[in-house]
């Protein structure tokens, strides 16, 4: 045990990724040895939330205040430059490991009622490395308790070209509602200088995406893809621009304010996400 929780390793193929238990993060994976996405050492806490997994809201709640269903609930505000509640309750948990091969490791948590989140939940992270395909991430959740519960999923992966800077690289993204000027990489082009902080809404909806970036100088690419209707694309400048922050989610910021694509988990009911990881 250490600071990351437990190590866990997966292998397929030319595929090899490093799991810990703490907010069941993704802390390396790597294709023929280079690296996919930025990786830190599984016993030191890492900077940005690299590789974590982000429920039960992704991005941030403003002033970690909300309503729901005609009461007021106060979250921690922990992002105190933005003084924000940010990305969730579980990236910082230990969660518990439930089945585990070569390839694929499912880690599970229970997160119990709070004063600022009185609802009962379990989340399930299943990674599974496929020879083939790369990494492939599903992110379950079942309310197990006796209430609706706001809900929203994410993951906070930075894709990389084996750590070659992204100024080098170049980018792709998909369509969006909120493509333009400077955030226009629709079509690929090269990065360069430019700064990226940016929430995106996919489209069309439901459709699957892919974000990819390219170095031509490493012959490699990496992407990410996924159905889910929002995005988060940020250019790493907390980790020296060494990868591009991909964050797949259900629901915008301050989604559990605005109701904007936010899930009402019902009693019983279980929400899943997916998405992929891979080079070429």
């Amino acid at each position: 045990m250490h600071n990351g929780g437990k190590t866990i390793h997966l292998q397929a193929g030319n595929f090899q990724a490093k799991i810990v238990t703490v907010g069941a993060g993704l802390a390396e994976l790597t294709h023929l040895g280079r690296h996919i996405v930025i990786p830190h050492k599984p016993e030191e806490m890492p900077l940005a939330h690299l590789g974590k997994v982000l429920v039960p809201w992704p991005n941030r709640v403003a002033d970690g205040c909300y309503q729901h269903n005609g009461k007021t609930f106060q979250l921690a505000v922990n992002d105190p430059v933005s003084h924000t509640a940010i990305h969730g309750l579980l990236a910082w948990r230990d969660w518990q490991i439930n089945q585990l091969s070569n390839t694929e490791v499912s880690l599970t948590i229970f997160l119990p009622p709070s004063y600022g989140y009185p609802f009962a939940l379990v989340s399930e992270v299943i990674y599974r490395l496929e020879a083939d395909s790369g990494l492939h991430v599903i992110i379950r959740t079942q309310n197990v308790g006796d209430e609706i519960a706001p809900y929203g999923a994410g993951a906070h992966p930075y894709l990389t070209c084996n750590l070659h800077p992204i100024d080098d690289c170049e980018l792709t993204l998909p369509a969006s509602e909120e493509t333009c000027d400077e955030r226009d990489f629709t079509t690929q082009r090269r990065i360069a200088q430019t700064t990226i902080d940016h929430t995106f809404r996919t489209m069309p909806p439901d459709a699957e995406w892919e974000v990819r970036i390219t170095s031509p100088s490493q012959n490699m690419s990496t992407f990410l893809r996924s159905h889910q209707p929002w995005l988060q694309v940020y250019t790493g400048e907390k980790l020296a621009r060494r990868g591009l922050a991909v964050e797949p989610m259900t629901c915008p910021p301050d989604a559990f304010n605005s109701g904007i694509s936010l899930i009402h988990l019902a009693p019983g009911e279980t929400h899943q996400m997916h998405f992929l990881i891979c080079s070429e």
